[in-house]
This record gives structure tokens, C-alpha cells and sequence, in this order.
């Protein structure tokens, strides 16, 4: 071509030209272009005049009279821009030629008023003006900046059939006038084009449709050759998703054409499918900038594109979709269903945005806007009349409010198992997937979904696809002296599991006895509990378990650091729903054995974590360990074990010679007992741990066939705490002298659980020398594994069996464990 420089062709939207300072930085941007550059520019209306083009067709078909008032406001908008930016000496001749535009744009709307009818071709000639009247507003402002520049309208330069409302191009033709025109402008000269419109091989005006000024900027930089064409708008670049659904979601900073152009078919409204066609033959690269924010490097979209971390680009979503269904046995092996439905719809204009076909042949599912749902229902009904008659096709109905998400990745290409990753991500939102399509490049996956779960599954699969990090959710029921303590070592650990882990935790809410709190969006950790004090509402365990079963965000676990029955009868409802639990609360594996089994149950077929390593050893990992075993093929022959820090606790301070009320009294100081010691004495506690590890050997046994010796005496069972504790001393000398028999034989007494032959056992037992109990101090437990693998020296687990640290370590174990199993 004739031009000798570089060309690029700037493309300006609507809010990028709405004010006069506004295109005084359009101006600036431009004249910041290096000298040697040919300067190309592309503008749109200015913000917001389409829309009120759009009212005044309709006030002139209702005969309002509204038009006339919203063509004067338009006039007194351009007419102060013309007065901020155009030189003088320009404004009469200027005044005139926009003036001849109003005039023009008056005549069309009052022989709307006159018709009542509005064709396609009169309503392309009315949206026309907004770039009219805009382009000579900019070429002034050049030039009163001291560029010079000339205005152009694209119905010069783009050649288009009349298809008004989407007109085509004739890319030939265009090609060939660009360039004539352009060889006869001065290469310094600025040239200001309308956007969004082009005219027939007649001169009748025509416009290209949605993101037509984009359009217009890659044809002319197709057609001038141009190094760079760039588009900018008000937003920093193409995103990773939509930002009103993600708000994680970031600037790309580099993609294909083939990338953005799926991306701009499923929903990202930064770019038009159509944008990147006239640039893709000759390569020639486009780049999304920010009018208000120049300095951010914005996107880069090329023939290739750096791939990025993962295989994945970008999330997108289309809302507003109906997906129409066809269904029948007839269907199977009769050819040319798939082609009928595709031309009947074509043929009244009706674009198939999505389309899937079950292998069985049975069912067709094909997705459509759902404006265009009813015509489009009624459309095969009628192409399919004989069929529906004779049942070869049973039915074609609509399944309505629909959305599309997509998977968009150059990289997505025969990798397998993606497809599978995606589902897993919506099953674990808990968002049913409808239909799904894959194209034949393979650069995106598509899943049909109700328009209500869109926000849910975006963020879900942009966390599994592009962010790589996985965000869960909290909730804790229970904050006292355990669940303060998990809040305190979570609040601390948060930064950690974040860099190191990938793992973004949010505390979705907490609750005691008395109040909860519900904030899905999250809580600050070091905040919760004067959130909840603050913020918190009556606690009501039905409703919040509606809460957390309904209202659940993805990767939903509760923490129940209560010892309540009634929270612990609640979780088979939570893991149905999807929720996991965590818990250091015994009642849920020692109620009745029936349902014990349903929890379990629902576990295994949900595949919801439900982790309970703390109701037996605390931070010792009891059941792991036996778990372990059992996988291994072991035969297990015993357990026995000392299951209670506090009691451990006890018998080594009666060792020491403390006497057995001192003991208790110092124990109950140092916080390992309950605030009555009675629940500790009785010796019920040791007895679930006992119940646990049994049924988890596959025992279908229930408390009543646990023996317990209880160390509260029968007498003082029934009495107030006050009298307990006041005559506890009576039994001193029991203890000691059951302690010093002990002693004169090389023993020591503890507090022994014992599964052997079916039968499970509690009771104090004296100890020698070899047992590995005997040496046991301060509050540790220790549990010994006798199996066919360890049968000559038992496995031993042994540590600190109480206490909040180890507890609250325990259940942040079980927590990281059960988040694992739900990437």
C-alpha cells in the first residue's frame, strides 16, 4: 500500500468520548504516539447516546412526543462539548454540519411518529447518528490541540450487504476504498473514523452490530496493514472472569485469537467474536487498554500467546439461555434429525448457541437466548408435527432461566481429564450441570446449568482452573475452651497455609448455646468472637442447619466442638447436603448402632469427609493408626489403652503420694477435668473412646455391652458439686491404700480400656515393669496394638491425650485432611 509509515489504530468507546475532558485525554493518549506512526482512530457515540437513540425510536412509535425533547437534550450535550474543545474559528462551520445532522435525525423520528413503524433499515440510519455527530467533535479537538486531522464516516470506507442490525462486510471491497482513500490523506494528518457503521454498494446506511466500533477499527487495521490496533475502553484488559461474579478475577495480560474469540462467544464482553477476524490472516496483534488508567499494560491478543501456569486461560458465562429439549425413542438411528432442527431454526434467524446429543440418540439438547425460546419451541414443534404425532419424538418442551459457563485454554488441548475436573468443581458447589459441549479444537469446555447457581460455578471452576488455589469455608459450633483455641491457632496459621498450601479458609460463621452467625462472605478470624457477640442472632439449630445445607458455599466444613448430642444427631442431614464435619464430639459415633451405620453411610456415598481422629486420642492419631492397620490386611488381637489425660493425670499424682481429693482438686484447676469431675470419674468417657475404636473394627456393639468400674463413689453420685467435692477426702485413704499395694509389688494402678475377643472392658488395673503403661506420666495416653503384624510387642501411640493445644492441633489436622480430600 501507498502509506510509507507504521500504522495503529486507536478504537474509542463511549465512555472513553462521554465528556469534553474525557476526549481531551483521548487527544493526549493519541498524540503521545511517537512522530514516525501513521495515527488511525476509531469512535464510537458518546457514552450513553445509542441508548437514548434506542428511546427516541421508541417515544416516536408510542407518539409520546418524547423524542423531540430527547433530540434538544442530545443537541445541548454535543453542542457544549463543541464549545469546550473546537477552536473558534471552526465552530461556525462545525455548528452547521452537526446541525444538518439533527435536522436529518428529526425527519426520521417524526416519520416514525407519522408511520408507527420503525424498519430495520430506518432504525440503522437513527443509531448512525451517534457516531456521526461524535467523529467531527474529536477530529476538532486534534486539531485544536495542534494535530492535524480529518473526519471520516465509514459509510465511505465500509462496504456491507443489508443485512441492517448485523450488516457484512464485504472485505474485498472495503479493503480497496480504505486504502484509496487513506493514499490521498497526508501520513501526518490524524484520521478520525466513525465506528459501528458502514452503507450498501447503493449508499444506504447499514450498522455492524453489538461492539460494531471494534469491528471497524480491525477491518481499517486490516486493511492499512497496521502494526497494533488498540481498543480502548474502561476496564484495565480482557479478565480471567467476570469481576462482578469473581472478585479474584485479574487482567490477562496475553492471549490467542483463537482464546479471545471463545472467550468473547461465551460471554466476555470486553471483545466481540467477530473483533479478531479481520487482524487473524496477517497477524497483526490488538491490544484492550484503559482509557483511565494508561499506565496499566492492558492485553496483549496475538497469533500465540505464552501458555500459561495451567491449562486453562479464562472462565466465562453466558446468562439468559433456554436449552430446548428433544426427546424419543424413535429418534435412534433416524438421520437427519440434528440438520432439520439446525435449518428450521436458522431459517427464522434463530442462532443455536450450544448443542449436545446423548450417544443413545434418544435426546438432543440445544441452547438458544432464551428470548428466542418461544419462537424457537414453536419452530421445531412444527418442523417436528409428523414425528411428535406418529411418537417417534415423545416430547420437545423448554427448560428455561439457563447459563452457559465455559473453559477457555489454547493449552486445554488433548489434555485429558478435564472434563472430569470440571465436574467435580460444580459437584462440590453443588450446581447440577444440565448438558455439556466440547468444540472440536478443544479449547473450550461448555456446560449448561440453571441461571441461579452462575455465581457459584464461575467462581468454582475460576478457583480449579485459574487461580489454583483452593478456597474452603468454616463454620464452628462450640467456642469454648477448645474452639478458642482452634480460632486463635487458625488465625495464626491462615498466611501459612495460604503461601505454602494454596489453601484460602474463610470462617463462614460460628455459634455457641446461646447465639449464631451466618457471613458466607467471611469473618475475620481474629474478630469472630466479638462478631459474633455483636452481630450474632439467637442461636436455632434448625435453622441453621437450613443454613448450611442450603445456603452452603463450595467446600462447606463444620467443626463441632461442643460434647452435644443434639448438634451431633444433625450431621448424616450436613453430609447429605454436601457439608463436611470435623469433630472432637464422642456422641455421634456412641448413639445407638443403627445410627451410627446411616452416618457412615451417608459419608461413603456422598464422599463428604467426616473426620473424628480427636474423640479418642485428641492430637494422637488413634484411629488413623488403626485405620492404617485394618487397610494393611492386620488382624487385630487387642486394644488396650490408658484413653484419659485427666485420669492418667490422677493415678501419677496418687503415685507421687498426692492424696486422691488433692488430685482431683488439682486436676480440675489445671483444666483437664470437666467443670464436674464426676464426667471424668464416672469413667463414661473412656468408655466411648472404647465404643469408637471398637465399631470402627466393624463390632456392632453399643454402650450397655461396655463394662466400666466408675471411681465416683455410689454415695456421692446423686449430691450436689459443693458435697462432692467437701467429702471426697473420705475416700483418701481407699486410694492410698490401694496405691501402696500396688507398690509393694512392683506395680502401678491405672485406668486401662481393654477390647479383647469381642468383649470391652474399663476398670483400674495394677502394672509392672514390662507393661508399657507402667512408666506413662503426667496426663499422656498411650494406646497399645496388638495385631498378627505387632504381636510380640504391640504398636504403641503415646503422647498427651488432653489439653486445648493438642486438641484443637488434632482437629486442624483432621480439618487440613478433610480439605484435601475435597480438591
Amino acid at each position: 500500500m501507498a502509506t510509507t509509515r507504521p500504522v495503529r489504530v486507536h478504537k474509542f468507546g463511549g465512555t472513553s468520548v462521554a465528556t469534553a475532558d474525557r476526549i481531551r485525554r483521548v487527544v493526549q493518549l493519541v498524540q503521545a504516539e511517537p512522530e514516525t506512526v501513521r495515527r488511525v482512530v476509531v469512535v464510537s457515540a458518546l457514552g450513553g447516546v445509542t441508548d437514548q437513540l434506542l428511546g427516541c425510536i421508541d417515544a416516536a412509535l408510542a407518539r409520546t412526543g418524547g423524542h423531540r425533547a430527547t433530540i434538544e437534550t442530545l443537541r445541548q450535550r454535543h453542542q457544549e462539548v463543541l464549545e469546550a474543545l473546537v477552536l473558534p474559528e471552526e465552530r461556525t462551520a462545525l455548528e452547521a454540519q452537526l446541525n444538518a445532522h439533527w435536522q436529518a435525525l428529526t425527519e426520521l423520528l417524526d416519520g416514525l411518529y407519522l408511520l408507527r413503524e420503525c424498519t430495520p433499515r430506518t432504525r440503522d440510519a437513527i443509531l448512525s447518528f451517534g457516531e456521526r455527530l461524535a467523529a467531527p467533535l474529536v477530529a476538532a479537538a486534534f486539531r485544536a490541540a495542534g494535530s492535524a486531522a480529518i473526519a471520516l464516516e465509514a459509510t465511505e470506507l465500509v462496504r456491507t450487504d443489508d443485512t441492517f442490525g448485523e450488516a457484512n462486510v464485504d472485505f474485498a471491497t472495503t479493503h480497496r476504498l480504505i486504502r484509496e482513500r487513506f493514499a490521498a490523506i497526508p501520513e501526518d494528518q490524524v484520521v478520525v473514523v466513525t465506528g459501528f457503521i458502514g452503507a450498501t454498494p447503493e449508499g444506504v446506511t447499514t450498522t455492524l452490530g453489538r461492539s460494531g466500533s471494534d469491528y471497524t477499527a480491525t477491518i481499517l487495521g486490516a486493511a492499512l496493514e497496521a502494526e497494533l490496533v488498540v481498543i480502548w475502553t474502561d476496564v484495565d484488559g480482557v479478565m480471567s472472569a467476570d469481576p462482578r461474579l469473581v472478585p479474584e478475577a485479574f487482567v490477562l495480560p496475553h492471549l490467542s485469537y483463537r482464546e479471545a474469540a471463545e472467550m468473547a462467544y461465551f460471554g466476555a464482553k470486553v471483545l466481540h467474536p467477530r473483533t479478531m477476524e479481520p487482524l487473524q490472516a496477517k497477524k497483526i496483534p490488538l491490544r484492550i487498554r484503559n482509557t483511565l488508567r494508561p499506565e496499566a499494560p492492558g492485553t496483549l491478543i496475538t497469533a500465540d500467546a505464552p501458555p500459561p501456569p495451567w491449562y486453562a486461560r479464562a472462565v466465562t458465562a453466558i446468562r439468559d439461555i433456554a436449552v430446548l429439549m428433544l426427546e424419543g425413542a424413535g429418534m435412534l438411528g433416524t438421520p437427519g434429525i440434528s440438520g432439520r432442527a439446525f435449518l428450521a431454526l436458522a431459517e427464522q434467524k434463530i442462532n443455536v448457541l450450544l448443542v449436545s446429543q446423548a450417544s443413545s440418540e434418544q435426546s438432543l439438547c440445544l441452547g438458544v437466548r432464551a428470548a428466542d425460546a418461544e419462537a424457537a419451541l414453536e419452530t421445531l414443534r412444527r418442523t417436528f408435527a409428523f414425528e411428535l404425532e406418529t411418537g417417534r419424538i415423545r416430547r420437545i418442551y423448554v427448560v428455561p432461566e439457563c447459563a452457559t459457563v465455559s473453559v477457555v485454554g489454547d493449552r486445554m488441548r488433548h489434555q485429558p481429564g478435564l472434563a472430569g475436573r470440571m465436574f467435580s468443581a460444580l459437584g462440590q458447589a453443588n450446581v447440577n450441570v444440565l448438558a455439556i459441549a466440547q468444540g472440536a479444537a478443544e479449547t473450550n469446555i461448555s456446560a449448561v446449568i440453571a441461571q441461579r447457581d452462575t455465581q457459584r460455578a464461575v467462581q468454582a471452576l475460576h478457583e480449579t482452573f485459574i487461580l489454583r488455589t483452593m478456597r474452603a469455608h468454616l463454620f464452628l459450633i462450640g467456642v469454648g475452651v477448645i474452639g478458642k483455641t482452634l480460632l486463635d491457632m487458625l488465625a495464626r496459621q491462615i498466611p501459612h497455609l495460604q503461601a505454602e498450601e494454596g489453601l484460602e479458609l474463610r470462617l463462614a460463621g460460628l455459634a455457641t448455646a446461646e447465639r449464631m452467625l451466618w457471613q458466607p462472605a467471611g469473618i475475620p478470624w481474629n474478630e469472630a468472637r466479638e462478631r459474633l457477640q455483636a452481630e450474632g442472632e439467637p442461636m436455632d439449630l434448625d435453622r441453621l442447619v437450613q443454613l448450611l445445607t442450603t445456603e452452603r458455599p463450595r467446600r462447606l466444613v463444620v467443626v463441632d466442638a461442643t460434647a452435644s448430642e443434639e448438634v451431633a444427631r444433625r450431621y448424616p442431614e450436613l453430609l447429605t447436603a454436601g457439608v463436611a464435619v470435623v469433630t472432637p464430639n464422642k456422641r455421634a459415633n456412641t448413639l445407638p448402632y443403627a445410627f451410627y451405620q446411616r452416618l457412615r453411610e451417608v459419608a461413603r456415598e456422598r464422599r463428604v469427609p467426616y473426620r473424628y481422629e480427636t474423640t479418642v486420642g485428641a492430637g494422637l492419631p488413634v484411629i488413623a493408626t488403626l485405620q492404617d492397620l485394618l487397610l494393611a490386611g492386620d488382624k487385630v488381637q487387642r486394644i488396650e489403652g490408658v484413653f484419659s489425660g485427666t485420669l492418667a493425670y490422677l493415678f501419677n499424682q496418687m503415685a507421687e503420694g498426692v492424696p486422691f481429693s488433692e488430685a482431683v482438686r488439682a486436676a480440675r484447676e489445671a483444666g483437664y477435668t470437666e467443670p464436674d469431675p464426676r464426667d471424668d470419674l464416672s469413667g463414661e468417657d473412656v468408655a466411648r473412646k472404647l465404643l469408637i475404636l471398637a465399631r470402627e473394627l466393624g463390632l456392632p456393639v453399643e454402650r450397655s455391652d461396655v463394662t466400666v468400674q466408675p471411681l465416683v463413689p455410689s454415695e456421692l453420685r446423686s449430691v450436689s458439686l459443693e458435697e462432692f467435692l467437701e467429702r471426697l477426702s473420705d475416700w483418701d485413704a481407699h486410694w492410698q491404700e490401694q496405691i501402696e499395694k500396688a507398690r509393694q509389688q512392683g506395680q502401678r494402678l491405672h485406668y486401662i480400656g481393654r477390647i479383647e475377643d469381642g468383649r470391652l472392658a474399663v476398670n483400674v488395673q495394677a502394672v509392672g515393669p514390662d507393661s508399657p503403661f507402667y512408666n506413662l506420666q503426667g496426663t499422656d495416653n498411650l494406646i497399645a496394638f496388638t495385631t498378627t503384624y505387632y504381636c510380640r510387642t504391640p504398636l504403641v501411640v503415646r503422647g498427651p491425650g488432653a489439653g486445648p493445644q493438642v486438641t484443637a492441633a488434632g482437629i486442624l489436622s483432621d480439618l487440613r485432611r478433610a480439605l484435601e480430600q475435597m480438591r
